[in-house]
Formats: structure tokens, C-alpha cells, sequence
């Protein structure tokens, strides 16, 4: 929406439109990342930590159904240039569904609801949601740059890398925000230091996946700073940096004090903690508006059919 009302001729249904994406990205890349959190860390947690968790989940997925349906009909409006009318224009919704659009939105919607297969008690319910991340992350790379720009292949490799790291930090952190305020401190600090074992070579590769991708989009630098897309992603690398920053902090300072049974050092990590979640939703809603644009393009598109 901001890039969009730095246009020229701004379209208020365009705006929405990348607010509804915002939206599904948070929720749904949330959502798959709280599930590689239970992956990883499902063992560790006490019962109730656990249903704290898988009530994320469920909200995420929730939240996540409802902004994809939002944006379908946004989409609709848009196509029939006939504003909210548009929305009731039911023609347009095979066309729009059996577009790379409804490509992705069927991944994603699929995937989203193999998700919930993690709140299931059986032995079976962690692997099929994590299947089910793995399908909306993946849903990400079948519409936008990566269908646009080549070289595709190694694009698509390398988005889905970036994905697939970012959102398991980002669905770690409500959770470990909860760990975080448990009474034993000590413990506390365990599983959230070993949790930040993981979580450093995740963001090794979530930087390097994204670094690279950047580049293939890009190209120069003098690109980066001459485009809407650059300086959207400038942006979202100043999100990615400071939420890196308040990690070694919390690494750094806040962490040692929890191990240390500091009074209140639980609390000021929680809070920290949620602090960088607000950051990563931010950094998704970057994302969204840089959708919405294209890097210059220096002989790397790809001929439309």
C-alpha cells in the first residue's frame, strides 16, 4: 500500500490488495513456522507451553485462510474495474483460480490445513504438518518474481531456502516468549539456548539464501537504489538486521540472566522477544509491498508466452 500511494495514479484496491497479502504472508508463514518449531522442539515443551503453541497455530492458520479469501475477491475487484461490485462478479473466479494466483492459493490453502495435523496426539500428526509447511512455503515460488526473472530454477531454490528459515524463526518466537516466563528459570534458559542452536545456522542460511536471490534479482547496486522493488528491499534488510540485533541481544545479555535466576530477566525477555516479532511481521508486510513492484529489468526477465 505504501508504494502503491507513491504512484502517480494510485489505486486504493491496489492497496488493499497488498495489505490482504501482507497478511496471509504473516499468517501463513507464521503458522508453517510454528510447526518447524515443534519439529525441533515439541519434546521440551511442558503441557502447557504445548497447547500455547498449538493455539498459535490454530489462529495463524485461521487468520491465514481468511486474508487469502480476502485477496481473491480484492483480486476480482481489481480485474472488473468496477470497485466493490467487482467482488460479485463470480466469472472472473474460475479464471482467477486456474491462474498461477489460484496455483498458489490451492498449495497454500492445502498445506495450511495440513498444518493443523500438529495439534493431532498420534505419531503421524508432526510429519504430515510438516509437510504441510513445506506446501506453503513452496506455494510462494509458484506466482511473482521467481516466475518472472531467471535464472528461474536457482531462484526458486534459493526463495524457497530463505523461506523455509525465516519462518521458522518467526514461528518460534511467541513460543519461546511463553518459555521464556516459566517459573524454573533454569530450564527455561536450556531450551531456549538450545533452540538458539538451531536457530544460528537457520539464519546463516536464511541470509546467504537471501543475499544470493537478491542478487539474481537485482543484478548492481546502482539497480537496488533506481527501483521501488530495491528500496523495498533495502528496507526489509534494515527489518532482517535489527531483528538479528535484538537475537544477539537476547543472546548476549538477556539469556544469561535468565540462566542466572536474574529477578524479572523472564519478563524482559518476553517482551524483548515479542518485540521482534512485531519486527518480523513488519519485515513480511516488506515483503508484500515489494511484490507489488519489480526490480529493473536487465535482460533477465523472462519472454511472455
Amino acid at each position: 500500500m505504501i508504494i502503491e500511494y507513491l504512484q502517480a495514479e494510485p489505486s486504493p484496491w491496489d492497496g488493499l490488495t497488498v495489505v490482504a497479502r501482507a497478511g496471509y504472508y504473516m499468517a501463513t508463514l507464521v503458522a508453517a513456522g510454528t510447526v518447524l518449531f515443534l519439529v525441533s522442539m515439541r519434546e521440551r515443551l511442558d503441557a502447557a507451553e504445548l497447547q500455547s503453541t498449538l493455539g498459535v497455530l490454530r489462529a495463524a492458520v485461521i487468520i491465514g485462510i481468511a486474508f487469502s479469501l480476502l485477496a481473491l475477491v480484492l483480486r476480482a475487484v481489481v480485474l472488473s474495474a468496477e470497485g466493490l461490485a467487482g467482488a460479485l462478479r463470480f466469472d472472473l473466479y474460475p479464471t482467477i483460480l486456474a491462474s498461477r494466483i489460484g496455483d498458489a492459493f490451492w498449495l497454500r490453502g492445502a498445506g495450511v490445513l495440513l498444518l493443523l495435523a500438529a495439534c493431532a496426539r498420534a505419531a503421524w500428526g508432526l510429519p504430515v504438518a510438516a509437510i504441510g509447511a513445506f506446501m506453503v512455503v513452496a506455494s510462494y515460488v509458484t506466482m511473482g518474481h521467481t516466475t518472472l526473472y531467471r535464472p528461474r530454477q536457482e531462484l526458486v531454490a534459493l526463495v524457497l531456502v530463505h523461506l523455509l528459515a525465516v519462518s521458522f524463526w518467526a514461528g518460534s518466537l511467541l513460543p519461546l516468549a511463553r518459555i521464556a516466563r516459566r517459573a524454573d528459570t533454569g530450564s527455561a534458559a536450556v531450551v531456549i539456548e538450545a533452540w538458539s542452536a538451531v536457530a544460528l545456522r537457520a539464519v546463516a542460511v536464511l541470509a546467504a539464501a537471501g543475499l544470493l536471490a537478491a542478487w539474481y534479482l537485482v543484478g548492481r547496486f546502482d539497480l537496488l537504489v533506481s527501483s521501488w522493488y530495491g528500496w523495498g528491499l533495502l528496507a526489509k534488510v534494515g527489518l532482517v538486521s535489527a531483528m538479528f540485533a535484538l537475537a544477539v541481544h537476547h543472546k548476549m545479555a538477556l539469556l544469561p540472566a535468565l540462566a542466572a535466576g536474574v529477578p524479572g530477566a523472564g519478563a524482559r525477555l518476553a517482551r524483548s522477544i515479542h518485540i521482534e516479532f512485531v519486527i518480523a511481521l513488519l519485515v513480511f508486510y516488506a515483503a508484500a509491498e515489494m511484490v507489488s513492484v519489480h526490480p529493473i529489468d536487465y535482460g533477465h526477465r523472462i519472454p511472455a508466452k
